[in-house]
């Protein structure tokens, strides 16, 4: 008789050997690749099993997208795609799903990655766009993404989330209507829809997800089922978030809540209104500057010294003013008045809290908080809680109206009245101080074949701005390039902004010259575009020396993003004949981060504490960014001055990193825009003329979002420490560039008030008056002249080595007091 325990070891040894047989042909878990999910949940294990198949619907084949350890490439968003616009009742479906996985907190980056993906490709279908805009905080949210960073994924995905977030909120809303409006009420969920019109739809099915609510109704599909129960309590969270970013501006409880206090109302914006006229002037008052609100009684809150300082707050068309009696400002904050900080212009107002609070005493307290963009912050007590409510609607509908109301503007009132009192006269030289081809043919460029013997020639392809709406009229391209050319270029990069000339050595230089760009929209796949490559082989071809050297293709971002960009649909010059640079100049959004981290730095200072000074300055990274941008305009310095040969920049688009490098590059080859008037001219080429975004970048005349980055003033400090390097060259001084930045941010001119020369000329120019003018008529100020300075036609060879850095202390300390002169302050009068 067999042993039954010998009998049990046996079979147990064949049943293992079976299961490593069985495992050995198991399929292997795929790798996990970029989009895969952080951790599982319930709606990643529950995949429906007719995702992937033939006949499933989108619900399901985003189901199985969104789904961990699932692969977004391509071909499935392609399926998705053609499966949407071909089934349209299907439409609402897939846009609450994409929606729910990139608005809701806590959701996996990777998640948000895949969903944003998606939702991309989806903004060519006009039936999912005109979803998406029913959505609910579906703006907010994308905005809150615009700003991503850290998530653990590295800097290439988060560069994807912040792009892919920025064009479906660009490409959904746009620059319509007014981004300031309360919200309307939310339903009970705040991504129901309201459907455009679509073909009847089959009831939804019964499903065992049952949130205890209809979850929509007309869903059409177990998916949502599956949503509700994993994300029911994100959904309370965001219901949270979307009523608390329904106010214009932040606000804040006595508590610490950011949700508007219900004892403060709200007044309804009206960036067009007629507002009551005070009789009441004060020194400084600029031609058709008027007093619209004043409200008395007011205390302005210090803490260093703490203080109650009465007074009374004005509010005009052009700026918000604390008014004090003369001389009631105490030793200790009379530097107040002497930096002006109680004189703000509502273009630098920034942000208007609100707070409702109570005094020890028991006592109730109206708190307005306002905050500047040069890092002001201003404490003021009232008497009503409507006073709030009133400087909350007045900043807001004069200063940040929103693109549609830009003749609001004080910039338009301020030219009428201008224009008055000089008997109605209304040339303003100062629009035409920039002609495109008097400065290029003081480069030696012509406009016609036969004017030079330049392998350049001025080009009017752009003269309607058809070829592209962000570049100027006049652009200057190879004579040995066709205009058909040109078209197939501006097709292939990004936002047609092609190749074209910034500027030229001239003949005595063999015409070397320095190129701009945009990306170009190669993408993954790697879409080649000839006339592109016959374009950059022209401008290599073009100089002598260039014949035998590879052409120089700077591209300035960080060789990551560089790459991730290319998955989004961007790419780099892989191109024969051209010598690929990557210049690692971070984006806007580490711009905004570090000059902000230096403000906060700046505003913490005090002399009686050791601080941490130093280290906060590294760790804002401002002075890596501006090193980086010197670093590649030494690089173009060197190649059109020692080699002779051309050169071309680009960022993303090709407006920000690409201005700052070329002007600063251009300030050293050319010493005419080392001088007053030239600085004002490569001002309006470079940065006016060429597409700068002043009005998104700057917040002028509207409500700062994630694209806000102080690019243009970061550049000025780059200037700064050229005038540091090279004491005598330049005619400005430091104190010019201050006075350009102030005005930059104001509003009171038009030359910095939109993005693009196309809306500059149609728009603003006839209307409004140039700040030029305002620094050439009467010559330039006497502080904005450098004694030292003796022209030199030399090229300046920079250095990008930060220990040649100095911090800018004119700037970052004009609206507070150093430690260094706190502490003058206080040392006793001298005896006599």
């Amino acid at each position: 008789m067999a042993d039954p325990l010998t009998g049990l070891l046996q079979q147990k040894k064949e049943n293992e050997a079976k299961e490593r047989a069985n495992a050995a042909q198991a399929p292997k878990a795929p790798v996990k690749g970029l989009f895969d999910f952080d951790v599982e949940t319930s709606f990643s294990k529950s995949s429906p099993k007719n995702a992937g198949k033939q006949g499933a619907t989108v619900g399901e084949r985003l189901f199985e997208a969104l789904a961990a350890g699932s692969t977004v490439d391509f071909p499935m968003v392609t399926e998705i795609c053609e499966r949407v616009a071909k089934e349209p009742r299907e439409v609402p479906e897939a846009v609450r799903l994409l929606a729910q996985a990139f608005s809701e907190r806590g959701s996996p980056p990777r998640r948000k990655l895949k969903a944003l993906t998606i939702a991309n490709e989806l903004m060519y279908d006009q039936r999912a766009v005109a979803e998406f805009r029913q959505v609910y905080g579906l703006r907010d949210a994308l905005w809150n993404l615009q700003g991503t960073s850290g998530t653990g994924l590295g800097d290439g995905p988060d560069e994807q989330i912040r792009m892919f977030a920025t064009e479906v909120e660009k490409k959904c809303f746009g620059t319509s209507g007014d981004p300031f409006a309360p919200l309307a009420t939310p339903s009970e969920d705040p991504f129901t829809l309201t459907p455009v019109a679509h073909p009847a739809r089959p009831p939804a099915p019964s499903t065992g997800y049952s949130s205890g609510k209809e979850s929509g109704g007309s869903s059409g599909s177990s998916m949502m089922g599956a949503l509700w129960q994993m994300g029911s309590a994100s959904l309370e969270a965001a219901k949270e978030a979307a009523n608390s970013s329904a106010s214009l501006f932040s606000t804040g409880g006595s508590h610490g809540s950011r949700s508007r206090p219900d004892n403060i109302p709200r007044l309804p914006l009206n960036p067009g209104a007629t507002r009551p006229t005070l009789e009441i002037n004060f020194e400084g008052m600029l031609a058709g500057e008027k007093v619209h609100h004043a409200i008395g009684q007011a205390y302005l809150l210090t803490s260093k010294p703490f203080r109650e300082t009465q007074g009374r707050l004005l509010i005009t068309n052009y700026r918000l003013k604390f008014q004090v009696p003369k001389g009631s400002l105490k030793d200790e904050l009379a530097w107040l008045a002497e930096k002006q900080v109680l004189d703000v212009p509502l273009g630098l107002i920034e942000a208007v809290r609100l707070e409702s609070a109570t005094s020890e005493a028991g006592a109730a307290e109206w708190k307005l908080h306002v905050e500047s963009k040069d890092f002001r912050c201003l404490t003021i007590l009232v008497p009503q809680p409507h006073d709030l409510a009133l400087v909350e609607e007045a900043v807001a509908s004069m200063s940040q109206p929103g693109p549609a109301f830009t003749s609001v503007l004080f910039a338009f009132q301020h030219a009428e009245a201008a224009w008055a009192a000089r008997g109605g006269e209304r040339r303003d030289e100062g629009w035409s101080l920039y002609d495109p081809v008097e400065e290029y043919e003081r480069m030696g460029v012509g406009a016609t074949p036969a004017s030079s013997s330049s392998p350049w020639v001025i080009s009017n392809l752009n003269r309607d701005y058809g070829l592209c709406q962000t570049y100027p009229a006049c652009l200057v391209e190879p004579r040995a390039v066709q205009d058909q050319d040109l078209r197939n270029v501006a097709s292939f990069r990004k936002r047609g902004r092609i190749p074209t000339m910034s500027w030229c050595g001239g003949q005595s230089m063999h015409y070397a010259s320095l190129w701009r760009c945009s990306q170009p929209t190669e993408g993954l796949m790697g879409n080649a575009c000839n006339a592109d490559e016959k374009l950059l082989n022209a401008i290599r071809r073009g100089s002598p020396a260039g014949q035998n050297r590879d052409l120089l293709v700077l591209d300035l971002r960080p060789r990551k993003a560089a790459y991730a960009n290319k998955v989004g649909g961007g790419g780099f010059e892989s191109y024969s004949g051209c010598r690929l640079l990557f210049g690692g100049i971070d984006n806007v959004h580490g711009v905004r981060d570090g000059w902000r981290k230096i403000g906060q730095a700046v505003t913490g200072l005090s002399c009686d504490e050791v601080g941490s000074w130093f280290k906060d300055v590294a760790n804002s990274g401002w002075y890596d960014i501006i090193g980086a941008i010197l670093n590649c305009a030494r690089l173009v310095v060197e190649e059109l001055d020692t080699h002779r040969c051309n050169a071309v920049i680009h960022c993303s688009d090709g407006w920000d990193r690409t201005a700052q490098v070329s002007s600063v590059a251009m300030l050293c080859m050319d010493p005419t825009y080392r001088t007053v008037r030239g600085l004002l001219i490569l001002i309006q080429k470079e940065f006016c003329s060429f597409g700068h975004r002043f009005r998104t970048r700057l917040g002028n005349g509207e409500k700062p979002t994630s694209e806000y980055s102080p690019i243009f003033l970061q550049w000025f400090e780059c200037v700064h420490q050229l005038i540091l390097q090279f004491p005598t060259a330049f005619e400005f001084s430091s104190e010019l560039l201050l006075c350009i930045g102030r005005e930059a941010l104001t509003n009171r001119y038009g030359t910095f008030l939109v993005d693009s020369e196309k809306e500059r000329t149609e728009k603003v120019a006839p209307r409004t008056l140039s700040f030029w003018s305002e620094i050439l008529n009467a010559g330039p100020a006497a502080e904005h002249v450098n004694p030292k300075y003796v022209r030199e036609e030399r090229v300046l060879k920079l250095s990008s080595a930060q220990v040649n850095f100095k911090l800018w202390e004119e700037y970052w300390f004009r609206h507070h007091l150093h430690p260094r002169e706190e502490l003058c302050r206080r040392q006793p009068p001298a005896r006599s």
